[in-house]
């Protein structure tokens, strides 16, 4: 493993002027794109996002056996791609869905009216840095919003702190491939045939350049593992998803504190 593997994730801060941008470059980057968002990543992503799902559902579908009821919590669900792929899959499922963007949200919200009504789904508007419970949830997801968060230690310890003993945290998001030839290959599409199919689509000019720059900042799986460790979980583990180019990382709450 690399010596940046090794490395602590930093924060930088709650209050700090990064993270007062990040999230409101969240909010805006979605006031336009949202009501098109699904089918612009099945565009930009070939369909790919939908193929990784299953592997979050096998672990889901693993940690459920057993179990005859379980309480969800999807983190920055934006329009619930997530909430409503386990919702459809598992009958014995509540869930719990907030996202920090009200225009992501509007589009889950009508999705639910249409399609899920009576399956017991709740909706709010929150940030994933601000603690939203605690010993609440049997699993917690969060999905391509990771990589998106200033502070990744704050929103860990949340997460930890909302799950029950027991309880999963998975983590599902893009990063970059660490070997070549892939990781040229990748890096090449980011930066210079994404911008024109967003182009094309009339996505949000700055969506492009954002996600090539976050999924190169997006810490390694090893990093992530070490700090869900650092925060109190245990049993971590991380898989890379089509040669890289996506991850999913998750781990437990023990079921008994020290």
């Amino acid at each position: 493993m690399s010596s940046l593997a090794e490395a602590p994730i930093q924060d930088p801060g709650f209050d700090s002027e990064e993270a007062h941008k990040r999230k409101q470059y969240m909010v805006d980057l979605f006031v336009v794109q949202a009501k098109n968002y699904d089918f612009h990543d099945d565009v930009f992503g070939l369909y790919a996002h939908r193929f990784w799902m299953r592997t979050v559902l096998k672990i889901i579908g693993k940690f459920m056996k057993g179990r005859t009821s379980t309480k969800m919590l999807d983190l920055a669900c934006g329009t619930g791609f997530v909430t409503f792929n386990t919702a459809r899959n598992f009958e014995n499922i509540d869930i719990d869905s907030f996202d920090i963007s009200p225009d992501m949200l509007a589009v889950a919200k009508e999705r639910y009216e249409k399609y899920f009504k009576g399956r017991s789904i709740k909706f709010w508007q929150g940030d994933a840095e601000v603690p939203f419970g605690e010993n609440k949830y049997d699993l917690i997801t969060t999905s391509f919003a990771y990589r998106n968060f200033a502070n990744k230690g704050l929103a860990t310890e949340n997460v930890f702190r909302a799950l029950k003993p027991g309880g999963l945290f998975i983590i599902q998001d893009l990063t970059k491939p660490e070997h070549h030839p892939m990781r040229g290959l990748y890096i090449f599409y980011m930066k210079y045939v994404l911008p024109l199919f967003t182009s094309i689509l009339g996505t949000e000019k700055s969506a492009a350049r954002w996600l090539y720059k976050s999924a190169m900042m997006m810490p390694t799986n090893g990093q992530i593992a070490k700090l869900m460790e650092s925060k109190g979980f245990e049993k971590c583990q991380y898989k890379s998803l089509s040669l890289g180019i996506a991850c999913v990382i998750w781990g437990f709450k023990p079921e008994k504190s020290e």
